[in-house]
């Protein structure tokens, strides 16, 4: 479980540092990104869609480079309480998040917030069966 982690966060690494950034067919981009102040957030990826019993990642370019950003998933129960879903702080201006779908996650579209200062983006990804 550790290794299939790292690997997805490898994974997400790889995804931001690449060039040019391309995004493979599981992944898509944000609808909206905002500023406000001296911060800012912009989505760049989100596994959607995601199947239940599998590990989503979201991956957003910030500023400052090295912002405390946090993450909110909000299903249909409420918001998301997986272990990798908690406050990150943003390395070289990028921030990400691995997490674990669960089980009885229900299917459809849910909202994904990131909030780094007074900055907010918003997505959606999907859930699968």
């Amino acid at each position: 479980m550790i290794k299939s982690f790292l690997l997805a966060v490898v994974a997400a690494i790889a995804l931001v540092t690449a060039s040019p950034l391309v995004a493979s067919p599981a992944v898509t981009a944000p609808a909206r990104a905002t500023s406000a102040g001296a911060y800012s957030v912009r989505i760049l990826s989100v596994t959607s869609p995601a199947r239940r019993r599998s590990y989503a990642t979201l991956v957003a370019r910030v500023s400052p480079a090295n912002a405390m950003c946090s993450i909110t998933i909000l299903y249909k129960s409420g918001p998301s309480r997986a272990s990798g879903v908690h406050p990150t702080r943003a390395v070289k201006g990028y921030v990400s998040w691995t997490w674990m779908v669960g089980s009885n996650t229900t299917g459809g579209s849910w909202p994904i917030y990131v909030e780094c200062g007074s900055a907010i983006a918003k997505t959606r990804f999907t859930v699968t069966g």
